[in-house]
């Protein structure tokens, strides 16, 4: 984690007011996703065939109408709303997915999560993550550190792949898939993105990847909150996340300590398997 006394915390943007803001409103948002929780709820299917519920879209208007009144210069983009107040040319801009996992959310299991960026000049400065059902929430903003339940965290320092803790696809375990095999490690799978680089971030597990095109909004804050703890991020080509494609995608994750991240994304470069990942539940690991 970062060194509270280091120098360069002086330059560190005073988010005081807007994390405070953002904590309030996840846990506010969180209330109204643990109300309906195994309860039925209208559902519907995007384009892409991915679920939305009714819970998404009042989190998601909860969100929008507390931060943008709190901030009403900031740019806005969510999974669930249109993607207002041209947020690609504002200096600041929050990005939201009011639900991430909805499809385990619907499953009435406890890993989803209300998941909360702010970007200045398209780069995270600030992230939480609120897991209600977990009963935790993480949050970090730059220069500041990590944290859990207001409780510093930091990444796993662990330096040999062989036993790791992974998050990422079935497809590890399928040699086909890859360039170079994958050592025996424990593979463990979320419905929730941005729950797994919080996993990574406090050192439950000690990687995660996933391959293929990925959401703006599924992974902001999880960014930040693993740099913060002392960890590394890229997209599947080893390049910092970018934050400034109008499509709002990046091209792939993968997050883990300094000690293991080079020999995760030197495997992820080598994947060769396409379709979609990460969306079946493994238990046991959180």
């Amino acid at each position: 984690m970062p060194d509270n006394d280091a120098p360069h915390h002086a330059n560190a943007p005073d988010l005081a007011a807007e994390m405070a803001a953002a904590l309030e409103a996840a846990r506010a948002a969180g209330e109204i996703g643990l109300a309906r929780l195994h309860q039925k709820v209208r559902v519907q299917r995007k384009a892409d065939g991915s679920p939305v519920t009714e819970v998404d879209l009042a989190i998601d208007a909860l969100l929008r109408e507390r931060l943008l009144s709190t901030f009403p210069e900031d740019g806005w983009l969510s999974e669930e709303g249109e993607k207002g107040c041209h947020w690609l040319s504002c200096h600041r801009a929050w990005i939201v997915d009011p639900l991430d996992g909805t499809s385990g959310y619907l499953r009435g299991e406890p890993y989803w999560c209300i998941a909360i960026a702010l970007l200045i000049d398209h780069a995270p400065v600030l992230g939480v993550l609120h897991a209600p059902a977990l009963g935790r929430t993480w949050h970090a903003a730059a220069g500041r550190g990590a944290f859990c339940d207001d409780a510093p965290i930091h990444v796993s320092d662990r330096a040999r792949l062989a036993g790791a803790r992974i998050i990422g696809p079935a497809a590890i375990r399928k040699a086909r898939c890859w360039d170079a095999s994958w050592p025996e490690v424990t593979v463990r799978r979320y419905p929730s993105l941005a729950l797994r680089m919080a996993f990574v971030a406090d050192g439950t597990a000690d990687a995660m990847l996933a391959p293929g095109r990925k959401n703006t909004w599924d992974v902001a804050a999880g960014d930040i909150l693993v740099r913060e703890a002392g960890g590394r991020v890229a997209d599947a080509s080893g390049r910092p996340l970018r934050y400034d494609d109008e499509t709002a995608k990046v091209n792939g994750v993968v997050a883990a300590g300094e000690g293991l991240f080079g020999e995760v994304l030197a495997r992820v470069k080598g994947f060769r398997c396409g379709g979609r990942h990460g969306h079946v539940h493994g238990r046991g690991m959180a």
